[in-house]
């Protein structure tokens, strides 16, 4: 059995590793992509921005949507929440005045 400070350090070697793979693969990915461009550089940096504004402009607009849904389950299951919550005193007082008839 590893004691605490071996495992720690292989834990940590393996930490490293992963890093250095992760860098490693991004930097070949960003190399290949650039050779394999279909378009220049300034054309292929025009149309990532157009592409990113109209992502911004629609995720926009989706994330309103998203709130406005959320907003709307959660007035809806706090009006449930309530109208459980008044039957479940109003049972408890039922049985209140069973067990305690003043």
């Amino acid at each position: 059995m590893f004691d605490r400070n071996k495992r720690d350090q292989h834990d940590a070697m393996d930490n490293r590793a992963f890093g250095l793979g992760v860098l490693l693969g991004a930097a070949l990915g960003a190399g290949a992509a650039l050779l394999m461009a279909p378009a220049s550089g300034t054309d292929t940096r025009r149309q990532l921005r157009k592409s990113a504004r109209r992502l911004y402009a629609h995720s926009g607009d989706t994330l309103t949507t998203l709130w406005d849904e959320a907003d709307d389950s959660a007035r809806r299951l706090s009006r449930r929440g309530l109208k459980q919550g008044r039957k479940v005193v109003s049972r408890v007082r039922e049985r209140a005045r069973d067990v305690a008839p003043w």
